[in-house]
């Protein structure tokens, strides 16, 4: 499953990400738009919950140090759900 939403397509996110000069390949759980864009892509293909995926983004948060690599957040996020 994690592999599905990673081979997404992220350009608006990548494109977001470069116009505020920081680097798209890593996620940032500071950013409230980084999360609800995830929310908004795992909500494609599962039919948890807003707030359950919420928790599981936030639980990774916690448990993925920065700087967090997309796929590896991503992998993580998934696993919780």
């Amino acid at each position: 499953m994690p592999q599905r939403i990673l081979n997404e397509d992220w350009n608006e996110y990548d494109n977001r990400k470069i116009r505020d000069k920081r680097d798209a390949k890593f996620f940032s759980c500071e950013e409230k738009w980084e999360v609800d864009y995830l929310v908004a892509k795992i909500k494609k293909h599962k039919s948890n919950p807003e707030q359950e995926i919420r928790n599981a983004i936030a639980a990774c948060c916690k448990t993925v140090s920065a700087p967090r690599p997309r796929k590896q957040f991503v992998e993580c996020v998934m696993s919780k759900l």
